[in-house]
């Protein structure tokens, strides 16, 4: 068995999954088991039964032809059972995407479709549609010098004082080749995904290992050419762009956490700064974007300090 954490979980599982931080044995009990098996049949009474997944009030059944049957149960334990010659690079990246979505939901942890890092004001979290540069921004926070909380999903708790907080997932980044090599040069090791247009970019020490408290949730536009801009997001408007931002909404369905999730949802968006971030979709400023984002980060906290009574 190998022992990982990620999402502040440790996880014991009988697949290898090296982009994983390890864990030691002093952290069991496990909080999350992963196991091989032979057969997993379909749910008996599913609420929901489409092509490729069900859900029931405490599973979840997922199934990607040619690659793995996978089943999360009660946010706890999860059963793969990997298709006959399938790519184990690709049961990994099918098991560390929708299916621990599927576990989030079931623990009841708000999965948001975005990218985090941390920063002295907190944790900074860029959410939005594939394709919106979610990643990339994270890239070029963690050349300028800022660790990686999470990458595509960002899941996102309270603490026991009822604080919001980003838990930490993997130390990687999944990136296209040409944000690669503007980023970092063509020798730096990448292992390639099943998604032909992306590559996985590993951090080591670029990664936080711990929770950090939520900040700013930034929901990323394209605002086509110009200066970039910010919009803050109050009241239902913020509650609306943080839901249609779910992580693998239809996953949603099933779990008995689904109304305790979406208060959830609610209670983040009145806590925490929620704006629209709207810029231009070229690649070569972002750097520029970075330094423009950190002014107004800094700016904003030296206001809040001296607004304190």
């Amino acid at each position: 068995m190998f022992l990982h954490r990620a999402y502040g979980l440790v996880i014991e599982s009988e697949l290898h999954l090296p982009c994983l931080t390890a864990a030691e044995s002093h952290c069991l009990p496990a909080d999350i088991t992963i196991s091989l098996a032979e057969s997993i049949p379909d749910l008996p009474d599913p609420i929901l039964c489409e092509r490729w997944w069900q859900a029931s009030p405490s599973a979840t059944r997922i199934e990607i032809e040619g690659v793995a049957v996978y089943l999360v149960e009660e946010g706890r334990r999860i059963r793969v059972k990997p298709a006959e010659g399938a790519d184990p690079a690709e049961v990994r990246l099918f098991l560390l995407g929708s299916v621990l979505g599927a576990l989030l939901y079931q623990r009841g942890i708000f999965p948001l479709h975005g990218s985090a890092v941390e920063t002295p004001w907190g944790a900074m979290v860029f959410a939005g549609p594939s394709g919106i540069g979610k990643s990339t921004l994270a890239a070029h926070f963690h050349r300028a010098g800022y660790r990686l909380l999470a990458d595509d999903v960002c899941a996102i708790t309270l603490d026991s004082g009822g604080i919001p907080q980003v838990l930490p997932a993997f130390p990687q980044l999944r990136l296209k080749t040409d944000a690669i090599e503007r980023l970092y040069g063509k020798n730096i090791p990448a292992a390639s995904s099943n998604n032909a247009d992306k590559v996985v970019v590993p951090l080591g020490e670029g990664h936080a290992p711990m929770p950090i408290p939520l900040r700013t949730i930034h929901v990323v536009t394209d605002s086509g050419k110009g200066s970039p801009s910010i919009t803050f997001l109050r009241g239902f408007d913020s509650i609306r762009w943080l839901a249609d931002n779910l992580s693998r909404p239809h996953l949603l369905q099933g779990p008995r956490h689904r109304g305790r999730l979406l208060r959830l949802v609610a209670e983040i968006a009145q806590m925490v700064e929620v704006v629209q971030l709207s810029r231009p979709r070229d690649a070569t400023g972002l750097d520029g974007l970075v330094q423009w984002l950190e002014h107004g980060w800094e700016g904003r906290s030296r206001l809040a300090l001296a607004l304190e009574p």
